[in-house]
């Protein structure tokens, strides 16, 4: 497995109710969710159907494929450290940690993978990265390496190693060593704010993402991730001033819409919430959590027959979605309701 494959970007614990209310006001209790976005380096361009694997205790548990816009996502899943994989013939390996958190009411978990092409294996290789119809982000990884001082490179070499065997304490000694070397190494930089956050650090991981942003001012990625940070803290306006500087880069990102959305709905913006939630679904009509979410924020608001519609199209859409058994029994208890004649 080549190091640079493996590029780690923070779990993002999106702290946003799934409410989907019952007939009786009763909070329908969800289980946790990962949230997957998946681009390719130096870019925002989702790669073609990429299979991800998720894993749990060593063992495969589940797989699905991005959709168009590189979003995927797994659900219903239990308080548990969860390993999300990406092994595909034109990218390195990606094995990155998402830990859903048992005292969380409603967690979801957000990765951002970043997809390295593997490096070509063919002796004396033309360069045809200016090409015709070639892919400006589909670089050599070797590249990329040659940035960085060997000694940088082994100890986030070293780092890597200890994140994929559940050494957090290790991995954040390595990766710390790596960016005492190489202070502009961005990718130990991002590891090493990960590996804070996942420790629930986040004077340390804001610290990095911030370094992060630095070193990376046209990746919206960063952006976005550094937002998260500051809403896990309560610090809404900047997480405001983050996601408007990523959403200003890519600002027909499914994941930065969504991002706003919840942010909106945290700071009683709803109509704007609205607004965003719906942009969400408009880049990306299969992320089934934008869709929860604007079902939610309509209950919310009293808006029952926006609810009813809104669960339709959910249905229609997303049949084979693993919400789809719950989004059926909110339905059918809406449609259930007495319908209120006013006086």
């Amino acid at each position: 497995m080549t190091v640079y494959g493996s590029r780690r970007f923070p779990s993002l614990h999106l702290l946003f109710f799934l409410l989907l209310l019952c007939a009786n006001g009763t909070a329908q209790q969800i289980e946790g969710n990962i949230i997957g976005h998946m681009r390719v380096l130096r870019g925002d361009t989702p790669p073609e159907r990429v299979m991800v694997t998720l894993e749990v205790r060593g063992a495969p548990m589940d797989s699905t494929y991005c959709d168009s816009s590189g979003t995927f996502g797994f659900h219903n899943l239990g308080p548990n450290p969860y390993y999300v994989l990406v092994n595909d013939d034109k990218y390195e390996p990606i094995r990155q940690l998402a830990v859903i958190d048992a005292t969380s009411m409603s967690p979801t978990v957000f990765v951002d993978l970043v997809l390295i092409p593997k490096k070509k294996t063919e002796p004396d290789s033309p360069d045809t990265s200016d090409a015709k119809g070639s892919n400006p982000d589909m670089i050599d990884v070797r590249e990329y390496a040659s940035r960085f001082p060997k000694k940088a490179v082994k100890e986030f070499e070293k780092g890597l190693s200890s994140d994929a065997a559940a050494k957090p304490d290790d991995a954040i000694r390595h990766y710390q060593k790596a960016v005492d070397i190489a202070p502009d190494f961005y990718l130990a930089h991002n590891n090493l704010g990960s590996a804070y956050q996942n420790k629930s650090d986040f004077p340390d991981a804001i610290k990095e993402f911030e370094r992060v942003v630095q070193l990376n001012q046209s990746d919206a990625a960063a952006y976005f991730n550094l937002s998260n940070v500051y809403m896990l803290t309560g610090k809404l306006l900047e997480a405001q001033q983050y996601l408007n500087e990523g959403l200003r880069r890519q600002p027909d990102s499914a994941l930065g819409q969504f991002l706003l959305g919840s942010l909106n709905i945290k700071l009683n913006r709803l109509p704007l919430a609205e607004m965003a939630l719906l942009r969400a679904i408009a880049l990306s009509p299969t992320m089934a959590q934008a869709r929860l979410q604007l079902v939610n924020l309509f209950l919310q608001q009293g808006r029952k027959d926006a609810a009813i519609a809104q669960l339709r199209e959910f249905l229609d859409k997303l049949p084979d979605n693993p919400y789809s058994l719950q989004a059926k029994q909110v339905l059918q208890k809406l449609r259930a309701q007495p319908q209120v004649t006013p006086n």
